[in-house]
């Protein structure tokens, strides 16, 4: 059986002893009894519908050895564990499982083979074996039960409970069995009575299955004084009929009662599973994205498989977060409950259009679309990017956070993008890597020193060139930290989120005189491009003061119309 001594909640020492001989003896003997719990269940109902023919006496003396098997076991688990072992339920249930040894000893007394039938209960050393009481912890309302029962004195009242419900089905199918037999008595008594009313024929005698001589054991005949053929005779009636019955009767109460048994194993069991598997997703969702977690559970040996793939990569980091930090240094719960609801509108937003959250660095996000954990190609994972990155905003925007109403995103696709699991042997964090992450870490911040909402590298922007539901804006050209050269970056808006777009076009006019060294006529269109705009365009007016500068003294040489980016 399964180490006794958690279950029966006896006191756990700081340095375990090693187990004496009584309880290796116990667990060595755990299966082996599992195994004959089983064989006696199918035998004993194969009995029951005579199905063991002329091996019926053999196995009425195997019966008694494994009887008495079940016997020694539970006076062994009585003297290792003595009390404790009594007060719990494995108790009764092993206890349940010697009755069948009254049976094998005491075969001819009526009263006593009716008490046979509880061999079906064995069923329950196998629900013992799969920890039943451990899966039905599993279930919340029980598991609730048992963590307000830690008290010993509660303890025991779960523990008598389970007793007396084991006593009260043992001795409503006792009861049922044995009450069922005397009615069939009755009725095939009365039946015989009412046939053999007057005088009875040699014949009709036969017919009503009956005898002049009492052929065996006169338990299983009932006699009469009978007038047969104008003489007083003594008539014997067998009662095999009524055995047969009975044993049917039997057969499919104890059929049914273990299938039941079976069928809440089941329940339990995929319950078990069900809840597990809920209770281990929840907790890999905390540490792994979701799609990691999702395809962890399916299949755990892909969590270590790597790849090249296409991908979009974004970054968001909240603008004056350290303004912020020294604001409520006071008061770090109100910092970190502010910072959470910020984070859960940007996520939320994530999720949705299925980006892979890789980390948290501070009041940053990172995450990205592509891989083998998400369906798609590169154009579907650079506009579902896209769209997340304005639904964050706009949702950040809906928050009417005091704090956090404001953020920085970059963004990048590249096409050889390395996906899967990295760090050391001892931990390892599901994460992209490559050309493209850099960039897209770099643009986060450049998208503050750029004024724009978003900032996304010109593989993206030519992804979602054909989105009717995206609008480009070409910032410009900047060169990044760790790059010498420069790269072409753009901004996205929803069309309908802006109600005049014009001043992307005046833009646009604006930074090609401005590439073409026209500083006059630049400062002009995007002074205009500003008006044009509700609320002004900001990167209009960065570009205004570089103009007037260029205007009053002059391009110098190999000058480039590029911004370097600080960091």
């Amino acid at each position: 059986m399964p180490n006794l001594k958690p279950d029966i909640h006896r006191p756990m020492k700081q340095n375990h002893p090693a187990p004496s001989r009584g309880e290796r003896w116990i667990d060595a003997m755990d299966k082996p009894l599992l195994a004959l719990a089983v064989v006696t269940i199918i035998v004993y109902l194969f009995d029951l519908v005579k199905g063991l023919g002329e091996w019926r006496s053999t196995w009425l003396g195997f019966s008694l050895l494994i009887d008495g098997i079940f016997a020694f076991d539970l006076l062994l688990k009585l003297r290792v564990y003595g009390i404790t072992y009594v007060q719990t339920p494995w108790f009764l249930i092993d206890l349940i499982s010697c009755l069948p040894l009254l049976d094998a000893i005491a075969t001819g007394v009526k009263p006593i083979r009716a008490v046979r039938f509880v061999r079906g209960f064995r069923i329950l050393r196998i629900l013992r074996g799969l920890r039943i009481l451990r899966a039905l912890r599993s279930i919340p309302a029980f598991d609730q039960f048992v963590k307000d029962a830690s008290a010993s004195k509660k303890e025991k009242v779960i523990h008598h409970s389970m007793n007396i419900g084991l006593i009260g089905m043992t001795v409503t199918v006792l009861l049922f069995i044995v009450l069922s037999r005397k009615q069939m008595e009755t009725d095939f008594i009365s039946r015989i009575d009412s046939e053999v009313q007057g005088n009875v024929s040699a014949a009709t005698l036969k017919a009503l299955g009956g005898s002049l001589k009492l052929p065996g054991n006169d338990d299983h005949f009932f006699r009469r004084e009978l007038v047969i053929d104008g003489q007083h005779k003594t008539a014997y009636f067998d009662m095999e009929p009524v055995e047969e019955r009975s044993d049917q009767v039997e057969f499919f109460v104890i059929l049914g009662m273990m299938t039941s048994m079976l069928f809440l194993m089941y329940i339990i069991a995929y319950h078990q599973l069900d809840v597990t598997q809920t209770q281990l997703r929840g907790l890999l969702n905390l540490a792994l994205p979701k799609q990691v977690s999702e395809r962890f559970l399916v299949d755990p040996h892909s969590y270590a498989q790597k790849s090249r793939m296409p991908a979009t990569i974004l970054f968001m980091d909240f603008v004056g977060f350290t303004k912020t930090c020294e604001g409520l240094a006071h008061d770090p719960n109100r910092l970190s409950a502010h910072l959470e609801a910020a984070m859960d509108c940007l996520v939320s937003e994530l999720v949705k259009y299925d980006l892979i959250i890789d980390k948290f660095i501070g009041d940053a996000v990172m995450s990205f679309r592509g891989g083998p954990l998400v369906s798609g190609d590169p154009a579907d994972h650079a506009y579902r990017a896209v769209r997340a990155t304005l639904a964050s905003t706009r949702a950040l925007t809906e928050l009417h956070d005091p704090y956090f109403h404001r953020v920085k995103i970059g963004g990048a696709s590249g096409n050889d993008c390395l996906i899967g699991a990295f760090g050391t042997s001892a931990r390892l964090s599901y994460t992209i890597l490559g050309d493209a992450v850099n960039l897209a870490a770099r643009l986060e911040p450049a998208s503050g020193q750029c004024g724009t909402k978003n900032l996304f590298c010109e593989n993206t922007q030519r992804l979602c060139a054909e989105q009717p539901d995206l609008v480009w804006r070409r910032w410009g050209r900047i060169r990044v930290a760790g790059k010498a050269a420069p790269v072409n970056v753009y901004e996205a808006f929803d069309p309908d989120e802006e109600p005049e777009m014009s001043f992307i076009t005046t833009f646009h006019r604006a930074l090609d005189a401005f590439e073409h060294n026209d500083f006059d006529l630049a400062r002009d269109l995007f002074l205009q491009a500003d008006s044009q705009r509700l609320d002004g365009d900001e990167p209009s007016r960065l570009y205004v003061p570089r103009c007037e500068r260029l205007l009053l003294g002059g391009a110098p040489a190999g000058w480039e119309p590029v911004l370097n980016i600080h960091k």
